[in-house]
This record gives structure tokens, sequence and C-alpha cells, in this order.
């Protein structure tokens, strides 16, 4: 019975790095596109913009 659960425990880690790795690759990739890389300035709203 020891013997099933550390080969489920084990299948569950391998799993959960795969899930986190293809997590950490999707952000990568969506930090990547020009829309979330835009100065902050540019996303303000014209309230929170100081006035000339």
């Amino acid at each position: 019975m020891a013997d099933n659960l550390y080969e489920i425990d084990s299948a569950m880690n391998l799993i959960k790095e795969d899930i986190i790795r293809e997590l950490s690759e999707s952000v990568s990739r969506q930090n990547k596109n020009p829309y979330y890389s835009q100065p902050l300035s540019k996303n303000l709203s014209f309230s929170d913009k100081t006035l000339d």
C-alpha cells in the first residue's frame, strides 16, 4: 500500500510540475505581447494624468 501511495504522490508531483511549467510559459508569452508592454502612462485614465 505504501508503494502505491509513493507512486501516486510521484505522479501527482510530475503533473503539478507540468502544469506550473505550462502556466509559466503562457504568462511569458502574454508578457511578450505589445499590448502588455505599453508604458504605464498610456494606461492611465484622463483624470489620473497630470495636466500641463
